[in-house]
């Protein structure tokens, strides 16, 4: 038998509600009818949908004004880019909250599963919060990185500058080692032509003898 369209919106509408239902029960153990499912619900329910930005627009409308192509987007979204959580998750998940995702949760009623077996092991939205988290922790390692870095670079500089002062003054001394070098070969080329001078105005011996005798 053929299914009007009215049938068939009305076939996808349960099959999404119940598919919402389900995942809310896999995700957070709540309990909800499929008929008492909504896609705005109010903290008092005890879920929230945490949804990426490209799929937003799929809770802005009520389930029971969706179309067989809404509800077909609905169900292919859920668990990939639309995820049930907790109201408290959604807000420190928007707020960009810092708090350990682990912490202690309010307990929504009828659940089926003792609390400690829930968890958000699987939640998208919980790791999104760990990957922010550690980037945080990231950001922060790569500042102090950064700023040990300045620090050993300004150090590095002043070293050079020091570098650049005692091999000046080396130079310096070089040079004047070097002047004094070639003064001490200048005086010591005087001293030997005033040598050499003197030997040549100096008698000989025998020849100051021979001269005295004569007188």
């Amino acid at each position: 038998m053929t299914l009007t369209s009215n049938e068939k919106r009305a076939l996808s509408r349960q099959q999404c509600r119940e598919a919402l239902a389900a995942h809310i029960h896999e995700r957070l153990g709540l309990t909800v009818a499929p008929s008492r499912v909504r896609l705005q619900p109010s903290a008092a329910d005890g879920y929230a949908w945490s949804v990426s930005g490209s799929q937003k627009h799929l809770l802005k409308t009520k389930l029971s004004n969706g179309t067989v192509g809404f509800y077909q987007a609905i169900r292919d979204a859920l668990g990939c880019s639309i995820e049930a959580v907790s109201p408290q998750t959604l807000q420190e998940f928007e707020a960009g909250s810092d708090k350990d995702i682990s912490a202690k949760r309010p307990s929504p009623p009828k659940l089926s599963k003792p609390p400690e077996t829930l968890s958000g092991g699987g939640s998208f939205t919980v790791t999104i919060q760990r990957l922010e988290s550690a980037n945080k922790e990231l950001a922060a390692e790569l500042a102090r990185a950064k700023a040990c870095s300045e620090d050993l670079l300004k150090e590095k500089l002043e070293w050079e500058v020091k570098y650049q002062e005692i091999d000046g003054e080396l130079d310096a001394s070089r040079r004047l080692a070097s002047q004094l070098e070639s003064e001490l070969v200048r005086v010591g080329m005087g001293v030997t032509e005033a040598m050499k001078i003197l030997q040549a105005h100096q008698l000989p011996e025998g020849s100051e003898s021979c001269a005295q005798e004569e007188k």
